[in-house]
This record gives structure tokens, C-alpha cells and sequence, in this order.
């Protein structure tokens, strides 16, 4: 992309991401986003092809590099456990972070009347698990694990990362968790995923 047309796309997720702060996904249009940026509808379009597609670049951008510095830390080891408890637990204080939890609660509640959880799926979620998988499979073929589907032992080990604390926080019974107990709660999800695939 051009340095002209980048720094047009920037300056749309700027304008993007403060109309969203202020008036919510479902109170924002494009429309809006373009009158506010100064430009023509068609021009945003040109960009982007939905608001949906803007609001998960938004979100995408701001938590990118935490979750890029998260899964650069699935690095081969002879200490699997120790490799799983790091990453698990940059994993899960990411995913627990407010402005993740606030978006998650909006996405979920827009996901049947728009294609933003879709949209998502394929960008955030989808593009995790594969980078787990792929993590796994290579640990199965070093033998630090059973050999299984790769794909299904990922999905595995997230839901015993977010077992103990996402609904809690999602739901709003727990306003925050503390590093210990993200600590303590991911050494517990390690130790079930090793018994799960001990060889």
C-alpha cells in the first residue's frame, strides 16, 4: 500500500475509533465516519468494506502487539510445561484486559444481527488457534506430547486457560484478576492439558 493511501486508512481508524468510544458500534454509521473524516462515503468504501470490518481493525490494532508478543513466546523447548505456563499467562492477562472484555461483550452482542463475529472469528480467534495448533503439532512430533488432532487439543487448551475466569469477568461478577491468580489459574490449565496428552 502507498504511503499516501496508509496514512489515509490511519487517519480512518482514528476517526473510527473515537466515534466508537463515543456513541458504540450500533450508534456509528459510515456515513458518520466519513462526515467526520471529511470525505465522500464511496472513499471509506474504498477502504474498507463495512463498519464491521473497520471496528475489528480498531480493535485488531490496539491489541495486535500484545497478542503478536503473546504468540512469539510459543517458542520450541525441551521445557514444554514452562513454554505453556509463560505463554498461558500473557494469554489470559490479555484476554482479561478491560477494553478485550468490553469489546467481546459488543461483539457477542451484535454477532446474529451483523457479520461482525464473523468477521472477527476469522481475524482474531481463528488466526490464535492456528498458531497454537501449528505449536502443538510440532509438539507431538518431538514426542513432548500424545500424537492427536492438533487443531482440537488448541481448542482444548484455551478453554482450560478461560475456564476459571472469562465468564466471571464477562458477566461482571469479577471486576479484575490479579496476576497471582492468573498465575495460578493457568499452572492448573497446563497441568489438566499435560495429563490430557501425556504420552
Amino acid at each position: 500500500m502507498r504511503k499516501k493511501s496508509e496514512e489515509r486508512r490511519q487517519a480512518i481508524l482514528d476517526v473510527a475509533a473515537q466515534m466508537f468510544n463515543e456513541s458504540g458500534f450500533e450508534g456509528t454509521s459510515m456515513s458518520d465516519i466519513s462526515a467526520r473524516l471529511g470525505g465522500s462515503k464511496a472513499t471509506l468504501y474504498n477502504y474498507f468494506s463495512s463498519k464491521e470490518e473497520i471496528f475489528v481493525e480498531v480493535l485488531l490494532r490496539q491489541a495486535g502487539a500484545q497478542f503478536d508478543l503473546t504468540f512469539a513466546s510459543l517458542v520450541e523447548s525441551d521445557d514444554l510445561r514452562a513454554v505453556l505456563q509463560r505463554f498461558g499467562a500473557m494469554y489470559l492477562q490479555a484476554k482479561l484486559q478491560p477494553e478485550i472484555i468490553a469489546a467481546r461483550r459488543l461483539i457477542l452482542y451484535h454477532a446474529e444481527r451483523s457479520q461482525l463475529g464473523q468477521v472477527m472469528y476469522e481475524r482474531g480467534p481463528k488466526k490464535g488457534t492456528t498458531r497454537m495448533a501449528e505449536f502443538f503439532a510440532s509438539a507431538m512430533a518431538r514426542k513432548q506430547i500424545r500424537e492427536a488432532d492438533a487443531w482440537l487439543a488448541a481448542l482444548q487448551f484455551h478453554g482450560l486457560m478461560e475456564a476459571e475466569w472469562i465468564e466471571v469477568r464477562m458477566l461482571g461478577v469479577v471486576t479484575a484478576v490479579t496476576a497471582a491468580k492468573v498465575r495460578d489459574s493457568v499452572e492448573r490449565a497446563v497441568d489438566a492439558f499435560m495429563r490430557i496428552y501425556a504420552i
